[in-house]
């Protein structure tokens, strides 16, 4: 089976737009992670209350920021996708 240049050009640009998603869902998760680290170790240590005010900052700033990824992954699901799990429907399938 042979391919034209133009079937493995459609590749590399497909290719191109995984790796880009990749990369953003990766940077979010990331941001996710250290404000969530920061809220966990609080907690921990008996003060959850006590985040400094620029932590206070970055935890709304990234909740914004993660709302807005969701918001704009959203325009490309499709009907008959799975809604996305709650913690409770992960916590307990």
């Amino acid at each position: 089976m042979s391919h034209t240049d133009q079937e493995f050009e459609d590749l590399q640009d497909q290719n191109t737009l995984y790796r880009s998603a990749i990369l953003d869902t990766t940077e979010m998760i990331g941001l996710g992670i250290e404000i969530l680290t920061k809220v966990v170790v609080a907690s921990n240590a008996g003060t959850p209350g006590s985040l400094s005010p620029h932590d206070q900052y970055q935890a709304k700033q990234t909740l914004m920021y993660l709302k807005k990824c969701r918001d704009d992954n959203a325009m490309f699901r499709q009907p008959g996708d799975p809604e996305p799990r709650t913690f409770e429907q992960y916590e307990h399938p």
